[in-house]
C-alpha cells in the first residue's frame, strides 16, 4: 500500500516514474543486493516501481518492500537452451514481454548480461538501461552471449557500469551511451533466512565473505593464510558464504593443516554481526565488478586487505586510509599485508576509524540521486 500511495504523489516537485527492474533472481549475490536496494530506495522516494525476475521467488535470498510489485515468472535457463531452444526462446520472450507490458513501464532497467538482451529484445518500445556488474574482459559470457550483447547494446538508451573498470570494457559503444554509477551501500534488514556463523571461540577474526567460486580466489586466501597462522595462533579465519567450491575449499583447509583456525560460516542472512565481531577483513578476488563485501566490510568497520584485481576494489579501498591493495593473484603479498595488521593493533584501528566513511562515499540518496535523474532523462 505505501508504494502504491506514493506512486500518485510527485518527488520534489518532479512527476513520478514507472520504473521496471528485470533480473534473474532475487538470490544472494551482488547484483541482487543492488536491485533490492534500488527498487526500495526509488519506491520510499514516490516512484512507481516494479520487480520482474526470472527465476521463482523459490529462489530469493533477499526481499523487497509489500509496495513493490513483484512478478517472478519461472522461466529460468540457461544459455543454451535459450539461443539453441527456438520454440523455448521465443516463449520466454512472450513471457517476459507480456510481464513488462502488465507493469506499463516508463523506464525498463535489466541486470545481468543475458538477461539484459532478453530485456532489450522484450521491450517493445519501452527505454531499456542495462547494468553490467562484473567485468567482461576477465569472464566471457560465451560466443553467442557476447554477440548477442554486442548487437543489442547499441539498442539500449543507457549502458550503466558499477565501475569504471567495468565501463572501460564497453569502449565499443559510444561515451554519451555509457554511464558509472556505483553500489549503493547501506546497512541491509531486507533479506530472508538466517544461518548460524558457527562457534566464535576466543580468538580474533579475519572475515572474508563471497560465493565461493574461483572469481572469489578464497583458494589464494587460504595458502596466503597458511603461510603467517602459526604465527597467529590466536587468529582464524572466517569465510562467509556458499557456493560450488565449498568441498574443494575444505579439502584445501585440511591439506594445510588450518582446520583448527579456519570455518566456513555458510550463508549469513545479517552478515553484520559476524563482521563486526571481526578485526580484519580479507579477499582475494582474481577479478571483481563493484564488490559489495567490501563495501559492508568497511561500512562494519573493518580495515580491508583486498587484491587490486580488475576491476572495482582500487576504487573502493583507499590504499593505507582504510585498507591495504596487493598485487593481484601474488600469494606471498597477501601474507605479508595479512601478517602487517594481524600485527599492529594500532594501524588497524587507524584505518578502522576511517572505513566507516564508506557510508558517505557512496551513499544510497547519492546514488539513488544519480539513477532518478538517468531515469527522468530516459523517459520517451
Amino acid at each position: 500500500m505505501r508504494g502504491r500511495v506514493k506512486a500518485r504523489l510527485k518527488f520534489s516537485g518532479n512527476q513520478i516514474v514507472r520504473i521496471t527492474f528485470v533480473t534473474p533472481s532475487l538470490a544472494c549475490g551482488g547484483a541482487e543486493r543492488c536491485v533490492t536496494l534500488l527498487a526500495c530506495g526509488l519506491l520510499d522516494r514516490a516512484h512507481d516501481v516494479s520487480v520482474i525476475t526470472l527465476y521463482g521467488k523459490d529462489h530469493d535470498f533477499f526481499k523487497l518492500h509489500t509496495g513493490v510489485n513483484r512478478l517472478a515468472l519461472g522461466i529460468e535457463g540457461d544459455s543454451a537452451t535459450v539461443i539453441h531452444g527456438f520454440a523455448n526462446n521465443l516463449r520466454r520472450l512472450r513471457i517476459l514481454r507480456e510481464a513488462i507490458k502488465s507493469t506499463r513501464p516508463d523506464v525498463i532497467v535489466s541486470h545481468i548480461h543475458s538477461t539484459n538482451v532478453m530485456a532489450i529484445l522484450a521491450a517493445g518500445r519501452v527505454p531499456v538501461i542495462v547494468v553490467e556488474h562484473n567485468d567482461p574482459g576477465m569472464k566471457s559470457a560465451g560466443r553467442i552471449w557476447d554477440t548477442l550483447r554486442r548487437r543489442t547494446y547499441p539498442r539500449a538508451r543507457k549502458l550503466v557500469s558499477v565501475s569504471q573498470g567495468v565501463n572501460d570494457q564497453f569502449s565499443w559503444l559510444p561515451q554519451k551511451q555509457r554511464i558509472v554509477i556505483h553500489n549503493p551501500v547501506e546497512v541491509m534488514d531486507h533479506r530472508v533466512s538466517e544461518q548460524s556463523a558457527g562457534d566464535s571461540a576466543q580468538r580474533h577474526w579475519i572475515a572474508a565473505m563471497g560465493r565461493l567460486t574461483v572469481q572469489k580466489g578464497f583458494d589464494l586466501l587460504l595458502s596466503a593464510f597458511a603461510k603467517i597462522a602459526r604465527q597467529h595462533p590466536d587468529w582464524g579465519l572466517m569465510i562467509i558464504g556458499a557456493g560450488e567450491l565449498r568441498g574443494e575449499l575444505e579439502e584445501l583447509t585440511s591439506r594445510l593443516s588450518l582446520s583448527s583456525q579456519v570455518t566456513f560460516a555458510g550463508l549469513l542472512a545479517d552478515p553484520g554481526p559476524a563482521l563486526r565481531s571481526s578485526k580484519l577483513f580479507v579477499m582475494a578476488s582474481r577479478y571483481e565488478g563493484f564488490p559489495y563485501a567490501a563495501l559492508e566490510a568497511l561500512a562494519s568497520g573493518l580495515p580491508v586487505i583486498y587484491t587490486d584485481c580488475p576491476s572495482g576494489p582500487r576504487e573502493i579501498i583507499r590504499d593505507g586510509v582504510d585498507g591495504l591493495l596487493v598485487p593481484n593473484g601474488d600469494v606471498t603479498a597477501l601474507a605479508e599485508a595479512m601478517d602487517r595488521l594481524m600485527s599492529d593493533s594500532g594501524e588497524r584501528e587507524r584505518m578502522a576509524t576511517r572505513a566507516p566513511e564508506v557510508l558517505e562515499r557512496f551513499s544510497s540518496e547519492r546514488v539513488l540521486a544519480q539513477w532518478e535523474e538517468l531515469l527522468r532523462n530516459a523517459r520517451p
